[in-house]
């Protein structure tokens, strides 16, 4: 009988109780053997979540010291991503670390040197990428019931920064886009498959400070492709999370969360679908799936769906949008 996966966890706040540990507990072939976090009370939850046998440490680079881990997971705040994903690489174990990987293009530049060196696998965590109605999306377009993809949209309206507790105190340093962005800019990176050329974005800021929360992003990628993010958080009811692709001889529309989509061909009626991501959901859509399909990948030897490459682009995209931002912001203060 093949042992379980030995995992450590570097972390465990809100969203790696919510997201990650109900999934591994669902993993036959997968044992939660260490956590590394800060606080005696929050390694205290761990022990209670994983019971007796869990090796708890109150850093990460001592956990990542124990030869018995395989595997690390790793969510901490944004600023210290960089520093952990780099780390636990060059200590030889397999990663899955949360965007984004660096606040800057030299620490996204040198962390994805890291991984991109390693023998061991690497997998971002991008869990739209993994959802049933991406697939289902790629296999109309593979068969060409749409043409050419000349044009693809991602719409994210939400209230997550609606009359709520001031967002930039938390996210102002990185802004919108490599905060929340990577997500939503990956599935432009599902269809096309090649970083953008150039972006352009135009937003505001209504409820939370300096930060962007509601606005597009156009990027252009090659042969003169054109992908879109249109965004809210402070939309004031509905949530959406949608997706739209348009060729040279149909078009795609997907909803994200509920797996409905429905397509086209010119001259042709729209026709129907439902691909649900697997219940229940834990964190967000896709979780589940990517979880599964990383430890697939090291039992199976073989790359991830969200390797170094396909992080390099979403992280080139973000930070293109980034600064993107930046040039706006500093025209509009400068009333151009």
């Amino acid at each position: 009988m093949t042992s379980p996966i030995s995992v450590g966890l570097i972390g465990f706040g809100r969203w790696v109780r919510e997201a990650y540990c109900p999934i591994l507990k669902e993993l036959s072939d997968v044992k939660v053997a260490a956590v590394a976090a800060r606080s005696e009370a929050t390694r205290s939850l761990a022990h209670d979540t994983f019971g007796g046998g869990l090796e708890l440490y109150s850093d990460y680079e001592a956990l990542l010291r124990n030869g018995r881990v395989q595997v690390v997971m790793i969510a901490l705040p944004n600023q210290l991503h960089a520093a952990a994903t780099a780390a636990a690489s060059a200590a030889d174990k397999h990663v899955f670390y949360e965007p984004p990987i660096g606040l800057t293009p030299q620490q996204t530049r040198h962390v994805l040197d890291v991984l991109s060196k390693s023998k061991r696998l690497s997998q971002v965590d991008l869990e739209l990428r993994y959802l049933p109605v991406i697939d289902a999306v790629h296999r109309i377009i593979n068969d060409g019931k749409v043409g050419e993809v000349r044009m693809a949209k991602v719409r994210l309206w939400c209230d997550w920064g609606y009359d709520k507790a001031n967002l930039e105190q938390e996210f102002g340093e990185e802004g919108f886009f490599l905060w929340l962005g990577c997500w939503y800019l990956d599935l432009l990176d599902a269809i096309f498959g090649q970083a953008p050329v150039h972006a352009n974005v135009v937003g505001g800021f209504a409820m939370n400070g300096r930060l962007m929360d509601h606005g597009w992003a156009t990027l252009g990628y090659p042969h003169g492709r054109i992908g879109q993010f249109e965004f809210s958080i402070v939309a004031p009811q509905s949530q959406q999370n949608s997706f739209y692709v348009t060729g040279s001889e149909g078009e795609i529309e997907a909803d994200i969360e509920t797996g409905r989509y429905r397509w086209h061909t010119r001259g042709s009626t729209w026709e129907e679908g439902v691909a649900e991501c697997s219940h229940p959901v834990f964190g967000f859509v896709g979780m589940r799936e990517s979880i599964r399909d990383f430890f697939s990948a090291i039992r199976e030897d073989r790359y991830t769906k969200a390797d170094p490459e396909v992080s390099h682009r979403v992280h080139s995209a973000a930070l293109a949008c980034a600064q993107a931002e930046v040039e706006y912001r500093t025209k509009t203060l400068k009333g151009d």
